[in-house]
């Protein structure tokens, strides 16, 4: 039997991650957070092609053309374009069906559709920008968490506020959005690096050269040294998104459920890549299934209550030794 190609279909295939926190939303909010997803994915795809960064910015500013105008006549070249260059099989299925994920956002309501419009045009602006400029110091990886992943934090707020009446703190949804970024940049180093792409400071590097940290087991010391450096600014962020996730109200409880069990997963992963030069191998960091099915199962069951959550923060930063578990 033909499998049938749809939003959640295409969700699964891209994203583990969204595919299992989405479903954990609101009813209000489901459809909306997993079409914007996917519409940033597609942005993420052409980021991540192998089209050089003139034609890179005149598919996304065209992309973001069809959303505003909703005329796709020129879809099919569109995608066949961005195809041909796509590196990931999976994103190719995307781009390929990218008109099921366009019908289901034209019928948005005109005021969710501007928010989105206006947070992903902020992304590719971000993207376009970093195809030539270096992540070079700390203050440069923060501002390319904010247009890759904070202007998500700051879109699900916006969508908040909309369908729930809920005002919450910007600044925090943008720390929540820069930690997951933070925690997926460390991860995937050497997958970036063996594609030729570096996210992390390169005047980490001796000499800005990333090459000796993850081809040399003599660097050893040296890699693990700032590989400290990655984790603490990835845990700059993290009171504030605990906070953000503290002061979603009950109206919102599939909301708080979506942002924790990301959150949290995040932390989980953090733990591991303490300490551990695999980062630099390339072997996969992943946190065992039963993990994430136990922090799935007592964020719906709402065990992490505001003051579980403030007991983790207090365990989190007041040992210097070790990121310790949350039990």
């Amino acid at each position: 039997m033909a499998t049938k190609i749809n939003t959640k279909y295409l969700l699964d295939l891209v994203s583990r991650s969204f595919a299992l926190t989405i479903p954990l939303l609101d009813k209000n909010k489901k459809n909306k957070v997993e079409i914007q997803y996917l519409l940033a994915r597609i942005i993420d795809t052409i980021e991540d092609s192998t089209h050089n960064a003139e034609d890179k910015e005149t598919l996304i500013t065209g992309f973001i053309n069809i959303l505003k105008t909703e005329n796709i006549d020129n879809l099919e070249n569109f995608k066949k374009v961005i195809i041909e260059n796509s590196i990931n099989e999976n994103d190719k299925v995307l781009i390929e069906n990218a008109d099921i994920v366009l019908k289901s956002f034209f019928a948005f309501k005109q005021e969710v559709k501007n928010i989105s419009i206006s947070y992903l045009r902020e992304m590719g602006y971000g993207m376009i920008y970093y195809q030539d400029h270096t992540i070079s110091t700390f203050e440069d990886l923060d501002d390319y968490c904010y247009y890759v992943a904070a202007t998500v934090g700051l879109y699900l707020t916006e969508l908040v506020k909309i369908l729930d009446n809920l005002e919450l703190d910007r600044d925090k949804a943008k720390s929540l959005g820069r930690f997951l970024q933070k925690v997926n940049i460390i991860k995937d180093a050497k997958l970036d690096y063996k594609e030729k792409r570096v996210f992390w400071p390169i005047s980490l590097f001796d000499n800005e050269n990333a090459a000796p940290y993850f081809e040399d087991g003599a660097y050893m010391d040296k890699s693990m040294a700032i590989l400290v450096k990655m984790i603490e600014s990835a845990m700059n962020e993290f009171k504030d998104a605990i906070e953000y996730i503290m002061s979603i109200e009950k109206k919102a409880l599939g909301y708080r459920h979506f942002c924790l069990v990301a959150v949290l997963m995040g932390y989980e992963t953090i733990k591991l890549m303490k300490g551990n030069y695999n980062i630099f191998m390339g072997e996969t960091v992943k946190i065992p299934r039963k993990n994430v099915l136990e922090i799935v199962t007592k964020v719906k069951a709402d065990f992490y209550t505001n003051k579980k959550l403030e007991d983790l923060l207090e365990k989190a930063f007041n040992k210097e030794s070790e990121i310790p578990s949350d039990k």
